[in-house]
């Protein structure tokens, strides 16, 4: 049986929306990826997006009851324990945000006669379930029909136990879905009635399904009683799967109301939270581009970290502070660390590791390698720094494909080596040194500095295309995959490493409008939206930027970490990008203006494939 979404990102977390997608779709244009496979799950609350823009899946239990998916189920059997007995009949019903969204039924052949007295009792005879199909075959559906929900019955562990038979008789391991059981949370949450049966609940309550001892009746039955008892728990103070699952029987009172309700009062948009002590000291510092859902995260069981849970226990107070975009809570983020040191901000602290391609200049045939920062030394050339090996690496091999690196001594008395052979190998092709400094080393720093060097990603976005019309896909991806390192180095390079004021011009998320960057020494100075066309806003954009006035309404702050920022944003948003030097404001407009004409050039390219 194929992968189902859920069940390939839970199989493979954290994975790329490319990955997604050259696993499950058939070939995408490039860029399309994203935007797919976050329509698919912008929904779903099983999945969740991390801070560099892979899709995991969330954890159940840690999800709000508001938001969790639910599968409410019911089995009928052919005895009173696994034991004795097997499943006759299985019956599902999905909800989502109170909803029902989808159901599962099916009769199951037992393998064995069903007992007289459950016939008479459930209607299913032998005859019903002779061409049913057997354990081993329903076990996978209701899996993947179940897959990153929370299981839901009357006396649910009954249920579970004749589940966990079938599939261990199938050879399949347990069920990892958390459970809650109707019978146990209507016990502690609705004391002083005689009976708890499934009959007497619905009784009492006055819902409208009537269990009948078959399974989809009785499951949805469950459902209505469930989403009865699921008010009770939220004016109990119980917001989360995993409170409500650690529930106790006894008396309504016992239910011990959490931290959920400092999350009430924030906001739905982006913006910087505060977790404060009881004696208002700055416990923590975060970013979100919806507050409210984030800071709730904490109080629904966090993400099972024991740092969180010692967090949790000291937060007397949330306090936040709104900005106008995602970004600015990145950046406002970022100085708030360094302003406040929180305690449990360590990961925000100190210098991350930083590291350089090194050209040895002491070489006949210099060739890129990447060293720590700590490892330079005289008589070489470095590019950096950089934080990620892994992009460098990337790059590095990129640059292999574009320039005839040297791959062997080289020497006149040896024969021509394997890349030499494919043109590839600077000394088998007979490149002298001189010549081999000034186009392959120079041309090498020139791209990597974003001053020259287009034609050869371009030579290799041609490649790409060449290889996806050729329909070799994975060749294609994984050239696409190096000249997308390339181009992070440069973008890097752009806005970290240059000198004066930068502008950076790239595509807004807002139809028709794009964004402007400013950034100096390191630090974002400047950030605001423009209509392509608008020449005269952008260049008193550039006037007021070059004249020292910042315009993006951002408190102070400084250091290489912010122009980082807005190139890790920028590459997450995987959007076309300009930068430049802004010597005066013209610069500016004639980059907006070759922006958005690439932006428009696409979009003409996509209206004219077929079937889009």
């Amino acid at each position: 049986m194929s992968p189902s979404l859920y069940g390939f990102v839970k199989g493979h977390e954290p994975v790329t929306p490319e990955e997604v997608a050259r696993e499950l779709f058939s070939p995408l244009q490039n860029g399309d990826a994203h935007a797919r496979v976050e329509g698919l799950v912008a929904d779903d609350p099983r999945f969740l997006w991390d801070e560099a823009g892979s899709l995991r899946t969330a954890d159940a239990s840690s999800l709000p009851l508001d938001e969790a998916p639910f599968v409410v189920f019911d089995v009928e059997t052919t005895g009173s324990s696994p034991g004795e007995g097997a499943i006759t009949e299985i019956g599902a019903l999905k909800v989502v945000r109170g909803q029902v969204v989808d159901e599962f039924a099916t009769l199951v052949n037992p393998g064995r006669p069903i007992q007289p007295f459950v016939v008479r009792l459930t209607g299913i005879t032998d005859r019903m379930v002779a061409d049913a199909p057997g354990a081993a075959e329903v076990m996978p559906l209701f899996e993947e029909f179940s897959e990153g929900c929370v299981l839901v019955g009357h006396n649910v562990h009954f249920d579970c136990s004749f589940v966990a038979a079938a599939r261990e008789t199938s050879s399949l391991p347990p069920l990892p879905n958390p459970v809650l059981d109707t019978l146990k949370l209507a016990r502690s949450l609705v004391p002083g009635l005689k009976r708890y049966r499934l009959a007497s609940l619905v009784s009492h309550f006055g819902v409208r399904a009537a269990p009948n001892h078959r399974a989809l009746a009785d499951a949805a039955a469950t459902a209505e009683v469930f989403l009865r008892l699921l008010e009770f728990l939220r004016s109990a103070g119980v917001h989360s799967v995993g409170e409500a699952a650690t529930l106790k029987s006894g008396s309504r009172s016992s239910v011990e109301p959490r931290k959920g309700y400092l999350a009430e009062d924030l906001p739905r948009g982006p913006g910087v939270y505060y977790f404060v002590d009881k004696h208002g000291t700055t416990l923590y510092v975060g970013k979100a581009k919806d507050l409210k859902a984030r800071v709730r995260t904490y109080f629904n069981g966090g993400d099972g970290r024991r740092k969180v849970g010692r967090l949790v226990r000291e937060v007397a107070e949330v306090r936040y502070k709104e900005t106008q975009s995602e970004l600015h809570a990145l950046v406002f983020e970022d100085r708030e660390i360094k302003r406040l040191l929180p305690r449990y901000n360590s990961a925000g602290r100190g210098e991350k590791a930083r590291w350089f391609i090194e050209l040895d200049l002491d070489e006949p045939y210099p060739v890129p390698v990447r060293v720590p920062g700590g490892d330079r030394r005289d008589g070489a050339n470095y590019l950096g720094p950089y934080r990620s090996a892994n992009v460098l690496d990337t790059c590095i091999e990129a640059l292999g494909r574009i320039f005839p690196l040297r791959r062997c001594p080289g020497g006149p008395e040896d024969d021509v080596c394997f890349y030499g052979q494919m043109g590839r190998c600077a000394p088998c092709l007979g490149m002298g040194e001189e010549e081999y400094r000034a186009e392959v080393i120079g041309e090498i720093t020139a791209l990597l500095r974003g001053e020259g060097g287009e034609e050869h990603l371009e030579a290799l976005v041609g490649e790409r295309k060449r290889l996806a019309g050729e329909l070799e896909f994975e060749a294609a991806a994984r050239l696409r995959d190096l000249i997308a390192g390339i181009e992070r180095i440069r973008l890097t390079r752009a806005v970290v490493g240059a000198e004066g004021v930068q502008a950076v011009v790239a595509p807004s998320t807002e139809p028709g409008i794009i964004e402007v960057f400013a950034l100096a020494g390191g630090r974002l100075v400047a950030h605001k939206g423009f209509e392509p066309e608008d020449a005269a806003g952008l260049a008193l954009f550039a006037e007021e930027v070059l004249a020292g006035h910042a315009v993006a309404n951002l408190s102070s702050g400084g250091g290489t970490d912010e122009a980082r920022i807005v190139s890790a944003y920028l590459r997450r948003r995987q959007v076309d990008v300009e930068a430049v030097r802004l010597r005066e404001p013209a610069d500016l407009v004639g980059m907006a203006g070759r922006v958005a004409e690439r932006v428009a050039a696409a979009g003409a390219r996509t209206d004219r494939v077929p079937g889009t």
